[in-house]
Parts: C-alpha cells; structure tokens; sequence
C-alpha cells in the first residue's frame, strides 16, 4: 500500500466526488448518514467533517474519511483494526490525504517526502468498539504536494464514534501473503514493454482500483466493481472509467477524455476480473504525457 497511495487515494477521493454530486441534487443539506464527529485545525483554520464522516474496514485497512461543506477531504488510511498508535512516513504502511473535491489536483500526502517537518505526523486509535462497530481516535501531521511544493499542517485532530463498515481482522500488510503470482497487469509505456513488480487491487470505495508498482513508477485503472464486458471510454473528468500513470510520485498522469477500456471477463462469484487498455496518459499541471498501450491485467479482487 504504502508503494503507491495515489491509487487508492484517487479511487476514494472520485467515490466521494460522484456521490457528492449525484445526492447534492437530491438533498442538499445532508449527502451522507453522520456519526459521530470527525474535525481537526489545517493551517490554522477549523475543518469539519461535517458533509461525511465515515469509516471502512476492507482490503487489509481501516479508512476513515470526511468531507466539509465546501468540499474539503481528508483521509485517513491505516494497516490495523486495533487500539494503539500508527505512525505516518514516507516509510510507513499507514498514510493520509487531503484534498478539495472540486479541484482533486491537489492532493496533499503525509508520505509524499522523507522529510518529516513537511510530511509525516500520527494517529492514536484510542478505541475499537466491535460490538457497535465504531472507531475513535486523535490524529496530528503534516501533508505535502510535491508538484507545487506546498504543505498542509493538520494539528488537534479528532475522529469520535465513527461507525464503520465491512469487518474481520485486519492484519498489517507486511504479514499478509502476496497478492498472488496469478495477479498480472502490463502495458507498453511510449513503446517500452512496462510490467508491475507488484499488483495492488482494491474496491472499499465501490470503485474497483487495479494498480502496479514497478520502482518509482505506478500504473492504474478504474472502474465499477460491478463493471460488466465491453468496451467503455476513459475521462478522468467522468470520475467513473479512467486511468493514471506516475512516472514518480510527484507527477501523476491521467487519461483525460480519451483511452479505452475493455472487460474481457468480470466474475462477481468467484472475484475475478479481465480486461485490455490504452490511454495518453496527460498532466493538469504541464505538458507532460506519456502513451499507454496494449495494456492487459488479470487480477483477483
């Protein structure tokens, strides 16, 4: 996980982007059933999960996320379902994120940079009620853009009686088995055969984020868990069918109206999943881009 964030981030934060935008039409005072309270002080002003709070526990993680009224998100990402303090770290399983919803090119990290004064902080997991299945902590750090070079600093943050869902024992990734030699997703990067050392697949968000790692370098598709076979267009600006590639962790690119999707094969019994890709990759920021072809991936989910 701690390999590439980014994937999941934009998987969360595009979940809670359709969401928001489909209820705000229908109720726009309350999107989200609330509980408990969730707030902290970022760069000195008070933030309130006031629009969502809420909490997941899938995947091998525990993911608590808000969002404010005015679309500010912040989440909060950890390798365990059990009381204690989780360290945040370039080198750490467990990681945060903040960003605005109506600009989600930003996105500020607590691992982004090894340098603790701009990244990094904690989170203490004070109570784990399994009965009720609600959550309660404290949380300080900072969070870094490296694209822009600037920083977040969260501090007095507190999540109280979150209820969550999903469940089970959420063990810490560095003693979960591999993710399957089975497990394959590759492309063609600007005509370089691009294969992941590490595949990385996940759905709590009901976006199915299949991602690789290879180095520094990350490469990821999205779509509905529900997703059925054929063929669909990919535009991040959909937030539904699209694609990213970091060539590092300070540069994500986007297919931005254009690329292809196709579902070879989707099944839902036996968590199975099969699918070809092609996308120009873009940036928001410059003009960089990169070509992505013949992309493949077969993954378990």
């Amino acid at each position: 996980m701690k390999s590439g964030p980014l994937l999941f981030c934009l998987a969360f934060v595009f979940s809670l982007f359709s969401c928001t935008k489909e209820l705000s039409q229908e109720a726009p005072v309350q999107v989200s059933p609330n509980s408990g309270d969730f707030y902290a002080t970022i760069d000195g002003q008070p933030w309130q999960g006031d629009s969502i709070r809420q909490a997941v526990v899938a995947g091998g993680t525990l993911t608590i996320t808000g969002v404010g009224k005015t679309g500010d998100a912040l989440a909060i990402i950890l390798p365990g379902l059990q009381t204690g303090i989780y360290s945040l770290s370039q080198q750490s399983a467990g990681y945060a994120v903040f960003t605005n919803l109506q600009d989600t090119t930003n996105l500020y990290l607590s691992n982004s940079i090894a340098d603790s004064s701009k990244a990094g902080g904690t989170v203490n997991l004070t109570t784990v009620d399994t009965v009720h299945k609600t959550v309660s902590g404290s949380f300080q750090f900072n969070l870094y853009q490296e694209s822009n070079a600037t920083g977040k600093v969260v501090t007095a943050g507190v999540f109280n009686n979150i209820s969550y869902a999903g469940g089970g024992i959420v063990t810490p990734p560095d003693q979960q088995p591999p993710n399957g030699s089975t497990d394959t997703l590759l492309a063609r990067v600007d005509s370089v055969d691009w294969v992941a050392a590490q595949v990385v697949v996940d759905q709590s968000t009901g976006i199915l984020a299949i991602g690789g790692i290879s180095g520094q370098q990350s490469l990821g598709v999205y779509m509905p868990a529900t997703v059925a076979p054929g063929t669909y267009a990919m535009d991040l600006n959909a937030g539904v069918y699209f694609g990213s590639y970091n060539p590092t962790t300070a540069k994500p690119l986007f297919a931005i109206g254009n690329g292809s999707l196709t579902i070879l094969e989707n099944d839902v019994v036996n968590k199975r999943i099969k699918g070809n890709f092609s996308f120009i990759a873009k940036s928001q920021t410059d003009s960089s881009s990169a070509t992505i072809s013949d992309g493949y991936f077969s993954v378990s989910y």
